[in-house]
């Protein structure tokens, strides 16, 4: 290899690690926070989710509807 080629490959190596880094740069960015108000929010929405869960899948459930529609 001459010197022009060693110059060739450095500059493909140098462009690809900058590539690479600001790749890395930007998924580390677009990682979520562990922000504890939103945790917050999420575990009561969970808890939400399941009592309406459990209201609905329940038998009597069914029974009241038809009770109401009358």
């Amino acid at each position: 290899m001459n010197s022009g080629e060693i110059f060739v490959l450095c500059i493909i190596i140098i462009v690809s690690g900058v590539g690479l880094a600001k790749h890395y740069l930007r998924s580390q960015e677009q990682k979520p926070r562990d922000d504890p108000e939103q945790r917050n929010r999420l575990d009561a929405l969970e808890n939400r989710v399941q009592t309406l869960e459990r209201i609905v899948t329940d038998r009597g459930y069914d029974l009241k509807r038809e009770f109401e529609k009358l």
